[in-house]
């Protein structure tokens, strides 16, 4: 072998590294460790125990609506409905428990219930009716915008004790509902990277012809896809309503978008099949720590929605400038 081609050789085994590395989300952990650091060394107030406990449990809602925007792009698509979700999740939970903790759990499993019928609507209208997913599930988000700001304008409903204590528990200085998100982000990685319906989701995603010649059930496995996303994000809701102890209607606002940037920093591609649910935990990670430093030194709400956006347009040229060299 000539020194030339081992030099084309060595090249191309990096650049493989490289792909395999930013795939992963590698680059969205470098950018959190580094941010981390110097966060760390700035401010005395961000080091806190107390703070890093707080950033941890911020990050909870976004992580659950995140990791079902996930699951929707692996297939190609996307779901701008998902905020609205939590919205619904949000006051149907506070109105449907009323401040009686004996309702409790049936007003959580009506709230997913609620969630899962979402989501199962916005995937019949993708597969059947053949609606593009932007506009599909953009569809959604103004029914139920219309729908929430009729019934409830204004907060309705209380969460009760119960519910509340789900935000405040704590074991040593972290949260509880940081440690059963951790185990949700846990479970939906073993089925995607260990399952035959993961395995599906990809292959749907990666290529829809090739998958419905090996026979994968194409339709289904989309349709499973906003089922689940639907689910996570009125599981999102009730930690809102656990959070806030009442049905805000103002709940939810911007976490369609949100969730897809951090899908999208987090190494996912919008053309499907490929993502991470490490890479996507890094993705919101990097937006929460983010706006625990942005609000400690002051910068306004929108030089932070100015920033998020640059990150999303950057994130998504990065990626799709990768998927074509591929």
């Amino acid at each position: 072998m000539t020194a030339s081609a081992a030099q084309t050789q060595g090249r191309s085994a990096t650049a493989r590294r490289l792909e395999a590395f930013l795939a992963s989300g590698g680059a969205v952990w470098v950018l959190v460790i580094a941010i981390v650091i110097i966060a760390a060394l700035a401010s005395e107030d961000f080091r806190n125990v107390r703070n890093l406990a707080n950033v941890s449990r911020q990050g909870v809602v976004l992580s659950l609506v995140a990791l079902g925007q996930l699951i929707v792009v692996l297939t190609g698509g996307v779901d701008l409905s998902l905020g609205m979700v939590v919205r619904l999740g949000a006051i149907s939970t506070a109105v449907l428990v009323a401040g009686f903790d004996e309702r409790a759990l049936p007003a959580v499993l009506i709230t997913l219930l609620l969630g899962i019928v979402v989501g199962l609507i916005n995937g019949g209208v993708v597969t059947r009716l053949k609606v593009p997913p932007f506009i599909a599930t953009f569809g959604m988000l103004a029914v139920l915008q219309g729908l929430l700001l009729v019934v409830a304008s204004t907060p309705q409903g209380r969460s009760g004790s119960l519910l509340g204590n789900l935000w405040v528990w704590q074991i040593g200085p972290v949260h509880w509902i940081v440690i059963f998100t951790l185990a949700i982000w846990l479970l939906v990685h073993l089925a995607l990277t260990r399952t035959v319906w993961g395995r599906h989701i990809y292959a749907v995603g990666g290529d829809e012809r090739i998958a419905r010649q090996s026979g994968v059930r194409v339709n289904a496995v989309r349709v499973s896809a906003y089922i689940v996303a639907g689910a996570l994000a009125a599981l999102a809701g009730v930690i809102t309503a656990s959070r806030a102890g009442v049905g805000d209607p103002n709940a939810g606002f911007g976490l369609e978008f949100e969730s897809l940037a951090a899908v999208v920093i987090g190494g996912a591609s919008l053309a499907g099949g490929r993502g991470k649910v490490i890479g996507v935990l890094g993705g919101v990670l990097l937006l929460t720590i983010m706006g625990n430093v942005f609000n400690l030194v002051g910068i306004p709400v929108w030089y932070q929605q100015l920033i998020k956006g640059a990150l999303i347009l950057i994130g998504a040229a990065a990626y799709v400038a990768r998927d074509q060299r591929s």
